[in-house]
C-alpha cells in the first residue's frame, strides 16, 4: 500500500526547460517502462492508480492534441495503444483509460489509467456520484452530470452547428 503523504509539487524545472524534454533527454529521473522511436512511456509520480502511465511524445509539440498535425497525433496514439496493451498484460487489467488532457505541461502527452478490479466480460458500470463543472478546476472527471434540460441542449447543439 502507497504512503499517503502531502503531494509535493511535481512541477520541477531542469533549468526552466520542459519537465518531459528534460525527461526524453535523461536530464531527470524517471520510471521508463516503453520507449520506442518517437515517444516515451514513464510511469506516473502521482498516480492516482496502480500503473499510471504517461506517454511523452519525443517532439516537444504543444500539450494540445487538436493543435498538432494529423501525423503526430496518429503516431502518439499508436503509442498509447502499444502501452496500453502491455499494461493491461502485466498489470492483469481488462482495460485501460486514455486520457488527453492537454494541461499542465506543455508538451505532448497521454495520460493512460489502469482500470483495477474489472471482470473479464464487459458490464455496464455506473455510480450514483454526479459531478458537473462551470469552469476547468486543473482536472477532469468521467462522472456523468444530472440529466440536462432539453432547451439548454438544444441551444447548445444551434450554437454548434449554426441550425
Amino acid at each position: 500500500m502507497r504512503k499517503k503523504k502531502k503531494n509535493e509539487n511535481i512541477r520541477i524545472m531542469n533549468e526552466n526547460k520542459c519537465i518531459f524534454c528534460s525527461v526524453i533527454n535523461g536530464e531527470l529521473p524517471s520510471y521508463k517502462i516503453w520507449e520506442d522511436n518517437d515517444s516515451i512511456a514513464v510511469l506516473d509520480l502521482c498516480p492516482n492508480t496502480k500503473g499510471q502511465t504517461l506517454v511523452l511524445s519525443k517532439n516537444h509539440l504543444p500539450s494540445y492534441p487538436f493543435d498538432i498535425d494529423d501525423k503526430e497525433y496518429l503516431r502518439a496514439l499508436k503509442s498509447a495503444k502499444t502501452v496500453g496493451k502491455i499494461l493491461e498484460q502485466k498489470l492483469n487489467v481488462k482495460r485501460v483509460a486514455l486520457v488527453i488532457e492537454g494541461m499542465g505541461i506543455d508538451h505532448l502527452h497521454i495520460k493512460l489509467y489502469p482500470l483495477h478490479g474489472l471482470d473479464t466480460t464487459f458490464q455496464e458500470t455506473w455510480t450514483n456520484e454526479t459531478a458537473y463543472f462551470d469552469n476547468y478546476k486543473g482536472y477532469i472527471s468521467t462522472l456523468m452530470g444530472n440529466r440536462a434540460e432539453e432547451k439548454e441542449l438544444l441551444e447548445i447543439q444551434k450554437l454548434i452547428t449554426n441550425n
